[in-house]
C-alpha cells in the first residue's frame, strides 16, 4: 500500500511567525495596537528612534500614520524602537516631580 499522505513543507521560524500572525485578526496584533492608540508625540519618538537605526526609513510627513500604513521592513523598525522605549520606560520613576529642577548649591 502506497502512503498517500504528504508532509507540508518545512518552514523556517520567520515563515512560521508571518504565517500564525497573518491567521490572526490585526486587532489582536499588539504592535498595532499600542502603536495606533498613541498620540502624535509619541509617534514622533518611535520614528525617530527608527530613524536613528536606519537614517531616512521616515518622514516627518508620516508621524501621524497608522502602523499598518507602513511596509513590513519599516514596522520592524517601529517594533525594535517601542520596545527600546519600553525597556528605558523600566529605568523611570512613575514620574517627576517640578520641583527637581532645582539642585543644590
Amino acid at each position: 500500500m502506497m502512503n498517500t499522505h504528504t508532509r507540508p513543507a518545512a518552514m523556517n521560524f520567520d515563515e512560521f511567525q508571518k504565517s500564525w500572525r497573518q491567521m490572526r485578526n490585526n486587532n489582536r496584533n499588539p504592535a498595532l495596537v499600542a502603536f495606533n492608540r498613541q498620540s502624535d508625540e509619541f509617534k514622533f519618538c518611535v520614528l525617530t528612534l527608527a530613524n536613528r537605526e536606519k537614517p531616512g526609513s521616515f518622514r516627518l510627513q508620516e508621524v501621524g500614520n497608522a502602523f499598518e500604513t507602513f511596509d513590513e521592513a519599516r514596522r520592524k523598525l517601529i517594533i525594535a524602537a517601542m520596545n527600546k522605549l519600553v525597556g528605558w520606560g523600566r529605568l523611570l520613576p512613575r514620574s517627576f516631580s517640578d520641583a527637581d529642577r532645582y539642585l543644590s548649591d
